[in-house]
């Protein structure tokens, strides 16, 4: 075997050569040495040094990378005393993995959520501190609140380190949020502390840049419309859009539409009046048969408003959504909690590309704007990702992306701090960082931060090091213990109650919205039972997107009323209640005598979707400002009255289409953007992309993993000309999506009858 592996060396070190040539000619010396001495310590560890596995069924190859198993076999050290949460969107499959031997039997979960990446990323945690104590807690779900519950509820618990992979998009980007904001205080008032978070894998759905008036009142993207998009059938993705007004306080007025052929297909259009969010957001669904060629277009809504610095992030569906990347930014796409200086941000390489950073892996600077100008050097370290886990809980077994490179820095951090509990968490950080291995620029890099750790190196550092002020005995010997979460796991709710979170309601009786419900669920409130009252009392429904890797997009709805054996369900009342960001507010199906009152129903997709639905009232409701449809009554529903509502600011007013004798009294119906009605083309359902958007070509994906095929290695789909050069696609690495899965498919928008009393009214 080690000639075998002289000889792999030996043909490595010749393609080196070609590598090393062409560095020379971009780096400075300095960066040339650390990158031949990093290749030889990195292949001398994968050629001479037979790796001893982990227990269980995975092993992480970052352990060897980062010489954590060196730290172990020569101190001993194991993580013991030193615990370790995790926050993500779920442990299930702990058992499973815990079987199989990838995690210990005693960890303790304060709150789990429906996804499985929190089992993925203790089992990294696992496999480089067998002896760490390992926590996990839900992220809760994305309102502001929750997320830092569960950072305060670790550290109750007994938490010293504390990773997460939550991408959140609905954040200040020019500023510090509610969460960046707590997470100072948090770690300001406990040196015991660290906490690490995944930089994002937003470099290659991302654009930023000055607004430049192209003549007409929109953004001109280096003199292009707009960012050319390609959706197939089926495909979905949302758009967020914020420029640097300070948060809550904006007067400058842009908006956001999808437009293809230059007919808007999607708008956000949300007024801005001085006490306002600097921000437009909406999602887009091709319910159609037919590619989608469309283009992201800006305008500033009047000339008076300020050039502002413009920033979006596309949250897209792997293998339907095409992106071109010409006109993407992959600088200054790190925000939320990752922006943080005392929060480590770890970005990510490959252990097949070690001297390079993966495409999608979050760049700085951070720049903001608010309080005061000023620059971040983010991200602070690199891990590695593209590693092995067990699959436990249906999780792909590949783990990518800097969720997966995050949990190898925490659990570093807690080998290394078993050794030293005394130091603070400020010293702690600071031998990590001046320790690296370079991989960019000569010390800090926009893509690397300081580069890839060496826990050697730290150890030796940490062994001559005297803290002025070391923690006492209280803070670093915290006791694990169980506590109480401080958020509300879904529930299903039988009988009457009161709604405070996600919910599945499956009796009759009445029921009262409790508080306002920021949430990401696939559905926020599941109507499974006749004869059901939903008082809202005023108070509001928010849906948002959060980013996991193990996730598709999802259509949200905020209410979902349809029966778990697709049967009739009869006398539902939803009153007085305020549903904005979602897919569907309200959407029914195959339902009798349902009755929406009072409520506003604003800034989702559609407002109100009933479909084979028979004998409703909807009633003295607002539906505005929806990117698609106001209100939809569709799929043979019948005998509906609306009356007394105002239909307003949409992209359609109201579609009938497939529906008959919808009865129309008292509305107020006007400035809608599109009054046409929608006839559905006559060409098929397409499987792949047989017709080439213009300046967008799909990604060839011919084995579905997520990457580009090669043009010069790999066969592309007969029905995609090749081409020179491989085409962006958002699917080429990994995909950042949406959290959890809708239950039941997208309704179809567009049958092919036409309505007998009103269209598009």
């Amino acid at each position: 075997m080690i000639i075998n592996n002289l000889h792999m060396y030996d043909d490595y070190m010749g393609r080196t050569e070609s590598i090393i040539s062409e560095t020379t000619n971009k780096t400075n010396e300095k960066r040339l040495t650390n990158l031949i001495k990093w290749i030889f310590i990195f292949f001398i560890i994968i050629f001479f040094i037979e790796p001893v596995p982990g227990a269980g069924n995975a092993y992480t190859i970052g352990d060897i990378i980062l010489k954590t198993d060196q730290l172990r076999n020569l101190t001993r050290a194991d993580g013991s005393g030193i615990g370790v949460g995790v926050i993500s969107n779920g442990a299930n499959g702990l058992i499973q993995a815990q079987q199989s031997g990838d995690l210990p039997e005693n960890v303790i979960i304060l709150m789990n959520g429906r996804g499985s990446e929190g089992t993925a990323m203790m089992e990294i945690i696992h496999d480089i501190a067998p002896g760490a104590p390992l926590l996990y807690h839900d992220f809760g779900g994305g309102a502001k609140n929750d997320f830092i519950y569960a950072v305060e509820s670790l550290i109750d618990a007994g938490a010293r380190i504390i990773v997460d992979d939550v991408g959140f998009l609905q954040v200040p980007y020019f500023e510090d949020g509610y969460t960046a904001k707590n997470l100072n205080r948090i770690l300001d008032e406990h040196p015991e502390v660290i906490i690490v978070s995944a930089a994002g894998n937003n470099a290659e759905i991302h654009y930023q840049g000055r607004f430049s008036n192209d003549g007409m009142g929109y953004h001109s993207f280096d003199m292009v419309r707009g960012i050319p998009i390609a959706i197939q059938p089926g495909g979905i993705f949302s758009a967020f859009l914020q420029w640097d007004d300070m948060y809550g306080r904006s007067s400058n007025d842009y908006n956001l539409y999808l437009e293809e052929n230059g007919e808007m297909i999607a708008l956000s259009e949300r007024l801005q009046d001085g006490s306002s969010l600097p921000e437009e957001k909406f999602t887009y669904i091709n319910d159609g048969n037919r590619l989608v060629q469309s283009e992201l277009r800006i305008k500033k809504e009047n000339s008076s408003a300020e050039d502002k610095n413009i920033e979006i992030f596309i949250n897209a569906q792997k293998d339907k959504v095409y992106i071109t990347r010409e006109h993407l930014v992959i600088e200054d796409s790190i925000i939320g909690q990752a922006t943080v200086p005392k929060v480590l941000s770890v970005a990510a390489i490959s252990p097949e590309k070690v001297n390079a950073i993966e495409r999608y892996s979050s760049h700085g600077f951070v720049t903001l704007s608010y309080p005061d100008s000023s620059v971040r050097n983010k991200p602070d370290i690199t891990g590695i990702n593209n590693i092995d886990v067990s699959g436990a809980g249906g999780f792909p077994k590949k783990f990518p992306g800097t969720n997966a490179a995050a949990p190898h820095i925490a659990g570093l951090m807690a080998l290394e701090w078993s050794l030293f509990p005394t130091i603070p968490a400020d010293n702690m950080r600071e031998a990590l960082l001046s320790t690296t291995l370079e991989l960019g620029e000569p010390g800090w890099d926009p893509a690397f931060g300081y580069g890839l750790p060496d826990a050697m190196k730290m150890y030796e550092k940490l062994q001559g090091f005297n803290p002025e002020n070391p923690l006492d005995s209280s803070l670093d010997q915290k006791s694990i213990q169980p506590i109480q979460s401080m958020i509300e796991p879904p529930v299903m709710l039988s009988g009457s109650g009161e709604i405070t979170g996600p919910v599945i309601i499956t009796s009759p009786g009445t029921y009262t919205l409790g508080k306002d419900i920021t949430h990401s669920a696939g559905s926020i409130i599941t109507i499974m039972s006749s004869d059901v009252i939903i008082q809202g009392e005023g108070k509001r429904i928010e849906g948002i997107s959060v980013q996991f890797i193990d996730n598709t997009p999802i259509d949200q709805n905020a209410i979902l009323i349809q029966s778990p054996d697709f049967g009739k369900l009869k006398n539902v009342v939803i009153r007085d209640m305020l549903i904005e960001g979602t897919t569907n507010a309200i959407i029914g199906k195959q339902l009798d005598q349902l009755h929406i009152d009072s409520c506003t129903l604003s800034h989702n997709t559609i407002g109100i979707g009933l479909y084979g639905s028979n004998n409703s009232l909807i009633e003295n409701c607002l539906l505005s400002g929806n990117s698609y449809k106001g209100l939809a009554i569709k799929d043979g529903s019948s005998n509906n009255l609306v009356k007394r509502n105002t239909i307003e600011k949409n992209l359609y007013g109201i579609d009938t289409v497939g529906s008959v004798n919808t009865i129309l009294e008292d509305n107020i119906i006007q400035d809608n953007r599109r009054e046409d009605i929608y006839t559905p083309k006559d060409s098929p359902p397409v499987i792949g992309p047989t017709i080439i958007p213009t300046r967008v070509i799909p990604c060839p994906d011919m084995n579905y993993d997520g990457i580009c095929d090669d043009p010069n290695g790999t066969p592309q789909p007969t029905n995609v000309p090749a081409t020179s050069s491989v085409p962006y696609s958002y699917s080429e690495e990994i995909t950042m999506t949406t959290i959890y899965s809708h239950p039941t498919d997208h309704p179809t928008y567009y049958p092919t009858s036409h309505p007998t009393s009103c269209s598009y009214c």
